[in-house]
């Protein structure tokens, strides 16, 4: 009989990530994230937030996958946009940047800026995205802290 474990060879574990939030902030959990924050002083109709998932995929896996899906998601809504992407490093990894909106019948304008990496992981790639989102009136207020908290991100690899 053979043994199966996690994390191996055949099973890598995920990346250890950081990121550092400002004080009126706090952890939340959050449906396959590993790890999400959000404002604990917002008084808007949308609380601003930002979310952490990692996900295995195949070596083959190619960052513009995960932009085509994006960008099919904001065109699937309201008023929806993407940016283009762009490239930033952090934490002397290379990320891919993308921005979406659309309009919510609640809310108002949402925006959500999303980042890419990918971490080598044995016979896998790892997705790391990271995924802000503000809304509503205080969109333009939220939006730069928002920023500050997905660029604090740190990855170190498994």
């Amino acid at each position: 009989m053979t043994t199966l474990a996690f994390p191996s060879e055949e099973f890598p574990a995920q990346p250890a990530v950081t990121l550092r939030i400002p004080q009126d902030w706090e952890p939340v959990h959050a449906p396959g994230a590993v790890m999400a924050a959000r404002s604990a002083s917002s008084a808007g109709a949308f609380v601003p937030n930002v979310v952490v998932r990692i996900e295995r995929r195949p070596v083959d896996f190619a960052i513009a996958d995960a932009i085509a899906e994006l960008t099919q998601f904001a065109a699937e809504r309201p008023q929806g946009t993407a940016s283009a992407p762009s490239e930033v490093e952090l934490d002397g990894r290379l990320f891919v940047e993308l921005d979406l909106s659309w309009v919510d019948d609640q809310v108002g304008t949402v925006l959500q800026s999303h980042l890419f990496g990918l971490v080598p992981s044995g016979p896998f790639l790892q997705l790391v995205q990271v995924t802000g989102s503000v809304g509503g009136a205080q969109a333009r207020r939220d939006h730069p802290t928002v920023t500050t908290i997905m660029r604090s991100l740190t990855v170190e690899a498994p």
